[in-house]
């Protein structure tokens, strides 16, 4: 029986590799393949007659690793053909973000824990969106079914709550603590059934508690229309803390909590379904006051992403 042909090892990174082959002519059962690291420790698997490739994952870092691998024909198999390669470093030990942990390999959409300021002594665990315009997104805030409550108080709001696989709000000490680390854009994914908009705005920062959380943004680009820079500036508000300008409390009145002004173009955090006169999840320059948007996610990243991500790619091609 013939071996199989041009075992290799391609899209190594400091967890994975991808490895590849060319099949044998003759009818087989199945493979076996295994990898032995230069510690010793090793596995064994048992591939099925069509493969091709698979992508060993979970490796550890820095290592060289041996693979051999032989077709099998009821008690028959082939000569073992073999491959060695060695995993990398992370470029990151102790990811600030999503951004740095996209740029370590980890490609996949889900919760990760970053680190204020690289310190290992403050872990936030945080959802991170790989894939919407080039990844790297740290979402802080999302709503999409109406099953957690965002008509709360100001403690909740600082510390956050919900479930990161779901609805939440990562807190505002958070937010603020993660976006001061350096320069960071602001993005915003609303839905409603097949038609997606988004604004994004090429600077975000939250003051410090002092000074109730006031938002600062930059310039807006997007499909939404512009409805956050009416609250430029503006400090945060609950239904325990009135801290806009109108005559009434706006996040009582609106079932929210917001950067209200007097009161609000945008009401992102309202009631969910709500459909009367500014009480819902509102977007003005996009649904209006009197529709509430089902489905929301804001964001953040380093302002920088893209082109760190840019030069990456041209400096080490086929990843």
């Amino acid at each position: 029986m013939d071996a199989p042909l041009n075992l290799t090892a391609s899209e190594v990174n400091h967890r994975s590799a991808l490895i590849s082959w060319q099949p044998p002519l003759a009818e087989i059962d199945n493979y076996m393949l295994t990898y032995k690291a230069t510690d010793g420790s090793r596995k064994e698997l048992i591939l099925d007659s069509e493969d091709t490739w698979i992508r060993l994952e979970g490796l550890a870092e820095t290592t060289e690793f041996t693979v051999k691998l032989q077709a099998a024909r009821g008690l028959d198999t082939s000569d073992v053909v073999s491959t060695t390669f060695t995993t990398g470093s992370r470029l990151f030990a102790t990811p600030q973000n999503c951004a740095q942990h996209l740029l370590n390999g980890e490609t996949l959409s889900g919760v990760y824990t970053i680190y204020i300021n690289r310190d290992p002594s403050q872990g936030v665990q945080v959802f991170c969106d790989m894939t919407t315009d080039e990844g790297g997104w740290i979402v802080f805030q999302r709503r999409q079914n109406g099953l957690t409550d965002f008509s709360r108080k100001w403690n909740d709001y600082r510390v956050g709550f919900g479930n990161l696989e779901d609805e939440f709000w990562l807190g505002l000490d958070n937010i603020q603590k993660i976006a001061g680390q350096g320069r960071y854009e602001l993005r915003i994914d609303m839905k409603d059934g097949q038609e997606s908009v988004y604004a994004n705005y090429d600077k975000f920062s939250l003051g410090d508690a002092r000074s109730l959380y006031k938002l600062r943004i930059g310039e807006y680009n997007g499909t939404a229309g512009d409805s956050l820079s009416y609250h430029q500036g503006r400090p945060f508000s609950t239904k325990d803390r009135d801290n806009d300008i109108a005559v009434t409390n706006c996040a009582l009145s609106y079932k929210g909590a917001w950067w209200y002004k007097n009161c609000h173009r945008a009401n992102l955090n309202g009631k969910y379904g709500e459909s009367r006169h500014s009480q819902g999840i509102n977007w003005y320059h996009w649904k209006g006051h009197e529709f509430s948007i089902p489905a929301v996610e804001m964001k953040m990243r380093p302002f920088n992403f893209r082109s760190i991500s840019s030069k990456r790619r041209r400096s080490a091609p086929g990843l």
